[in-house]
């Protein structure tokens, strides 16, 4: 059975692990638990999902929301939303997708069924052929052989562990917008019984409601958003300013005196694909020349989950049409 290394699980490489034939598959993980971006933080009896929100009903990926429902991995709910707070847009009924313990319940169940042996906390520094196999590298150990190695990292995390193997100046860059994430908890209600909505104000992108989404908490939880636009050019701003300076526009914004109790911020320096592979030049992953090494992720399809889904689903596909039959 080919023996086959996966960096990275978020949901581009367990959507390949699962579309995969069986295979010898170990996953490298640089975090402690699988998801990437499809994050949920935990404090004390509190939950934020500040990575990916929520799935779309009508993401378009043939298949996705019957498995992940039979994974147990998500609900259906409806939610008060506007799509342009800042312009009073009218506010609508709509019907989402949410993890059922937290937004990472989707990897963390999709992982938890694929019974693959996961090296967590590690994150590789370099892969090196000898031979016709591949060794992967971290700071304290070797790993391998490997017939073949995917990488499911984002773009710029790809580039040094690959261009000895691939010629990446082939290949034109996928460019990214950085988001920063906060991540609020008032000491009451803000004020609105909108549950999540987009443009704020010029400041902040999107605002997400946390209570509806989880079990009730004693405090109103929310995540806000920063524009992408504002983030670059606040990069390196503190997160106790951008915490305290947040807390106080949703104040105004919503004429509220309620305290905020928690504060935490979290910088996605690869939020949202604004060019993606496929975009760019009509494919939907990397080869290299002996089709032993592969680089993907949601950047090949788009910004989404669901994208990210399909890069995976459609690379597993390439493989077992053409790469396996070599072997």
């Amino acid at each position: 059975m080919k023996s086959v290394a996966i960096i990275g699980t978020g949901l581009s490489g367990l959507s390949l692990a699962h579309h995969l034939p069986p295979l010898n598959i170990t996953f490298f993980e640089k975090s402690w638990k699988p998801g990437g971006r499809i994050s949920t933080r935990k404090h004390e009896q509190n939950k934020f999902d500040h990575g990916a929100h929520y799935l779309s009903i009508d993401h378009g990926v043939l298949g996705l929301t019957d498995f992940l429902e039979k994974k147990d991995a998500i609900k259906k709910v409806d939610a008060l939303y506007t799509p342009n707070f800042s312009k009073n847009s009218k506010k609508e009924i709509k019907s989402i997708l949410i993890g059922t313990q937290g937004i990472e319940t989707i990897p963390m169940n999709i992982h938890r069924s694929l019974h693959y042996k996961t090296n967590f906390s590690t994150k590789i520094t370099s892969i090196k052929r000898e031979k016709n196999s591949y060794f992967l590298h971290s700071e304290d150990n070797q790993f391998g052989p490997f017939d073949m190695v995917f990488s499911c990292i984002p773009f710029e995390q790809a580039i040094p562990l690959f261009q000895e193997h691939i010629d990446l100046n082939n290949y034109p860059k996928p460019t990214f917008s950085s988001i920063w994430t906060v991540m609020l908890g008032f000491d009451k209600r803000l004020g609105t019984d909108l549950q999540y909505g987009y443009y704020l104000n010029e400041k902040i992108s999107f605002f997400m409601n946390q209570n509806f989404k989880h079990e009730q908490f004693d405090q109103e939880n929310w995540v806000f958003n920063m524009r992408s636009d504002w983030t670059d050019k606040h990069y390196q701003i503190e997160s106790y300013v951008l915490e305290d300076f947040v807390a106080n526009e949703v104040k105004k914004i919503f004429d509220s005196d309620a305290r905020p109790i928690f504060k935490k911020s979290h910088r996605w320096k690869y939020a949202n694909t604004k060019k993606s592979l496929r975009e760019l030049i009509g494919k939907s992953f990397i080869e290299s020349v002996d089709h032993k090494l592969y680089i993907l992720g949601d950047w090949c399809e788009g910004p989404a989950m669901q994208d990210a889904w399909l890069a995976g689903k459609k690379l597993a596909k390439h493989i077992k049409e053409f790469s396996l039959k070599a072997y």
